[in-house]
């Protein structure tokens, strides 16, 4: 046999391999091929391939022709089929198509094996690519690639899979060399998870070897598929420089990728991993293979998060045992109540789920009790307080699988049965609440053993799962609110302007009832000049704080500086009805009102405070009576668009439908009024359990008690095991939930994105130049005046009256300020939350979903507020920052 010389010299020293298997990058590679007489294979360009070809140029080879085929840009290529001779790789040099290029053209040189780029495996990085290589050298990178198949890389890849070690022959393709001014790769699903509503981009300046080895920190960029929306992107950090990283794609290029690559997706109707680059000019396409792994777990894949209406209800950071409890009776009391209607918890996950100390709602799960219930989601998520933008999808009707939906029909005949049952259900829950209120408040729990306690503490979470259901039964108005936007569509009459009037009247609720209850106390305040000049004592002069345990609420201050008063009197009664609400109330680690009066104090204090001899604020009659002229004017409007047939049939099931609504909204605030009474006293026995803890030194301060969960508690008073440990638990959880604050949450999320999420939190936060924010109207009205910025309930004393609130989110405790604010404004919310709720009854404009509010608006900035058409208009601005806030500013959006 006779051999002769070709020489290989690669162009870069980071090519180390040769025919041989020797690593040499500073000599040129010699690579002895056997010389035939005369060469008998042809080879073929991309455009010339055909189906049959796969199975002799290999998976790389077929894939970039057929892509090519079909319009796609993939730079041109020779394939050197895997069934060539080695005699016939000298033939190459002479292949016509070289003769296209330029004799200093370079190439990249593949490896295209058999069985490559396939939905089963993909052989990724396992043969050898060259870049960059010259004419000359063409031939010995190609020997290169094909010896690369034999490699013991290439035979641990094939027994890992269960491959033939036999079968390991290797095409090449020759592909014309682009220099590119960025270059990389992009998932067209998620890579760890399979959610496939987005487009992962991973960039790089230059070329992407460095990338795809894992050798440099990439740009990450997320694109969503549905509006080419740039959801993430952050700029891969480079070690050597100390310049700020800059994106290698500008906006415009990244959505023009995305695009591109969501084609390739669908022309293969499977998610692709695709390798791309860019020339300055266009994008080229130089690999595409299917996805080969793309993993799903329970809440995992796709599974949406979301914290509207819980953010509401719950602080910013709920205490460790509080949270967990609340975990575990949302859970069982939803999976309860809507039976097969949810998903099994191995598909979708649990309903309830906390992340970093904040508990969400399962989206997916919502969305699927929305499909088998035959409505569409939209009307769900807009009543939640939905924070995302709402799908075009989900205004939708989608019809549910056949199966499933049969097997829901009993769970749908319960839960009939339920709503017409729903006055008996509320009746009865009224005397069950009742006795339960007697049977806690009639028993000392100072006189009872640990273990008496703790056995009327844990019948109270089974309690709680079964009051939480009837909650979930009145929160269903949702079905009565779907028929009625259904016929104000029909007649022309807009279902918010409807809705929201007739809520604003009739019956009020619990927790608007407690904010006109307030106004008249301050109205009783005012008449008397000693209460109203004692209230207004400026602070330090006049305690607030409440009482030592077992005092009566208000302090010894108090009842000796307003002994004999009418005030006084009314303050007790004040507290006997609301005494049991609070501060973010549903978390019984923290005071109630009936502890700690302050909050109370202030709002009687600011209303107050500059009266000029005026009556404190608007007689709440005069509210009640321009709520109802409205609720009548609008209701006049739309029966008069019930004529003929519609008068005798519509027109009784829309009033029906209205008494309904508002009837189930009053039960409802009333059902967690008597939960938030109920917490009351199981917060009083907690706090006998803390005390005694502290008393045995297994604790520094009661407050401490709360950090631990029922689960780390429950041994301890059993049997006293493990109570030496109490404290340990305590550090470690301060510590956890002082890192979790400084963590600023997203309102919307996916599990799997957690990450992401949390680093591109408070990303272009604040922007004084957008003057016009956008929001969801809760309570129809407009109103001009100065916005006080509230982040936390300890900032109550900032409030002034006639000022347009603006905070995250706000529950019943927070209705003493409604009661001053001329306006509200919220990032968190929904035409069923509490603010949306007090607002309306209380006549002030407000408005939700307003995102990053409180941060791009300032305490002192004078706005216009309209909550009919839903904007906030900046028409003044505060002075700019301080550099302390400035700095203050930056390290909070370093953090989030």
């Amino acid at each position: 046999m006779t051999f002769f010389f070709v020489p290989f010299v690669p162009s870069c020293s980071s090519w180390p391999i040769n025919a041989a298997g020797y690593r040499d990058a500073d000599q040129p590679l010699i690579v002895l091929l056997p010389l035939k007489a005369v060469a008998t294979l042809r080879f073929r360009s991309l455009d010339e391939l055909t189906p049959a070809d796969e199975a002799r140029v290999g998976g790389k080879a077929w894939n970039c022709a057929r892509l090519k085929h079909h319009g796609f840009p993939v730079p041109d290529a020779l394939a050197i089929p895997a069934d060539a001779a080695d005699a016939d790789l000298p033939a190459i040099d002479r292949d016509p198509w070289l003769d296209r290029w330029p004799p200093d053209e370079q190439f990249a040189v593949r490896s295209s094996g058999i069985g490559e780029d396939a939905p089963e495996q993909s052989f990724a990085g396992i043969h050898e690519t060259y870049l960059n290589v010259g004419r000359a050298s063409i031939i010995g990178a190609v020997a290169a690639c094909r010896a690369s198949a034999h490699s013991e890389r290439a035979r641990a890849y094939r027994r890992a899979r269960g491959l033939p070690i036999q079968s390991n022959a290797a095409g090449v393709l020759i592909q014309r060399m682009i220099h590119p001014f960025a270059a990389g790769v992009a998932f067209t699903v998620d890579p760890l998870t399979g959610a496939a509503d987005e487009v992962v981009i991973n960039s790089t300046p230059g070329l992407a070897t460095a990338l795809v080895d894992g050798h440099i920190d990439p740009d990450e960029i997320r694109v969503r598929k549905t509006d080419n929306a740039i959801l993430f992107c952050r700029a891969g950090a480079d070690a050597d420089s100390a310049a700020v990283p800059r994106p290698s794609l500008s906006t415009s290029q990244t959505q023009e990728l995305a695009v591109l690559v969501t084609r390739i997706e669908r022309h293969y109707g499977a998610p692709q991993d695709v390798e791309w680059c860019y020339d300055g000019e266009q994008f080229w396409i130089v690999q595409s293979r299917p996805v080969t792994v793309a993993p799903s777990a329970a809440g995992g894949s796709g599974t949406e998060w979301t914290r509207a209406n819980l953010a509401e209800v719950l602080p910013e950071l709920t205490s460790p045992q509080a949270l967990g409890v609340f975990e575990q009776i949302l859970n069982t009391a939803e999976r309860r109540y809507m039976g097969r209607l949810m998903a099994p918890e191995s598909v979708l996950g649990p309903m309830v789920k906390p992340f970093y100390g904040r508990l969400y709602f399962n989206l997916s799960q919502l969305r699927r009790v929305c499909r088998m219930g035959g409505t569409a989601p939209a009307d769900m998520l807009r009543s939640l307080g939905h924070p995302g933008d709402i799908r075009p999808e989900d205004e939708q009707v989608r019809r549910p699988p056949v199966r499933e939906w049969i097997a829901c029909l009993p769970d749908f005949v319960r839960l009939l049965s339920r709503h017409v049952r729903a006055e008996a259900l509320m009746r009865a829950h009224e005397r069950t609440v009742a006795a339960y209120v007697t049977k806690l408040s009639s028993v000392d729990p100072r006189t009872l053993r640990d273990d008496q306690l703790w056995a009327e503490l844990l019948d109270w979470q089974r309690t709680g799962t079964e009051w939480v259901e009837i909650v979930l039964l009145f929160g269903g108005v949702l079905i009565f609110e779907t028929a009625l936007r259904t016929i104000c569509g029909r007649v022309g009459v807009p279902f918010e302007q409807v809705l929201y009037s007739h809520l604003a009247a009739g019956e009020k609720s619990v927790s608007a009832q407690q904010a006109f209850d307030l106004v008249a106390l301050a109205r009783v305040a005012f008449r008397e000049p000693r209460v109203s000049e004692w209230l207004q004592q400026p602070e330090g002069r006049r305690p607030e704080r409440g009482p030592q345990r077992g005092s009566r609420a208000g302090g010894p201050e108090l009842r000796t500086a307003l002994h004999g008063t009418a005030f006084l009197a009314a303050f007790d009664q004040f507290l006997d009805r609301y005494g049991h609400r609070g501060l973010y109330e549903s978390d019984w680690a923290l005071p109630r009102y009936a502890e700690d009066p302050a909050p109370i104090l202030q709002a009687l204090r600011l209303h107050l405070v500059g009266s000029d001899g005026r009556q404190a604020d608007v007689d709440p009659a005069v509210v009640s009576e321009r709520t109802e002229a409205e609720a009548a004017a609008v209701r006049t409007a739309l029966e008069s668009r019930m004529t003929g047939l519609r008068r005798w049939t519509v027109r009784p099931r829309a009033r029906w439908l209205l008494a309904r609504i508002n009837q189930y909204y009053v039960w409802r605030e009333q059902c967690r009024s008597d939960m938030i009474r109920v917490l009351a006293i199981v917060r009083r026995w907690h706090l006998v359990l803390a005390q005694r803890f502290v008393e045995r030194d297994w604790l520094d301060r009661r407050e401490d008690y709360f950090f631990l969960r029922l689960e780390e508690i429950a041994p301890a008073i059993e049997t006293h095991a493990r109570a030496t440990t109490l404290r340990d638990i305590v550090a470690v959880r301060s510590a956890e939930m002082d890192r979790y604050r400084r963590i600023q949450m997203p309102l919307l999320m996916r599990e799997p994105e957690l990450h992401h999420l949390i680093r591109s939190a408070g990303f272009g936060d604040r922007d004084d130049s957008d003057h016009e924010l956008r929001g969801v109207p809760v309570s129809r009205g407009s109103v001009e005046g100065e916005v006080v910025v509230i982040d936390n309930p300890a900032d109550f004393a900032r409030m002034k009256r006639g000022a347009i609130l603006v905070t995250r989110a706000t529950d019943p405790s927070w209705t003493p300020m409604f009661t001053l604010a001329s306006g509200v404004i919220v990032e968190v919310g929904g035409v069923l939350s509490h603010a949306s709720t007090v607002a309306r009854e209380y006549g002030i404009p407000a408005l939700a979903n307003v995102r990053r509010a409180t941060r791009r608006l300032r305490t002192g900035d004078r706005v216009l507020l309209n909550a009919t058409e839903g904007f906030v208009r900046k028409l003044s601005w505060r002075q700019a920052p301080s550099n302390a806030e400035a700095a203050k500013d930056a390290k909070e959006d370093s953090t989030s």
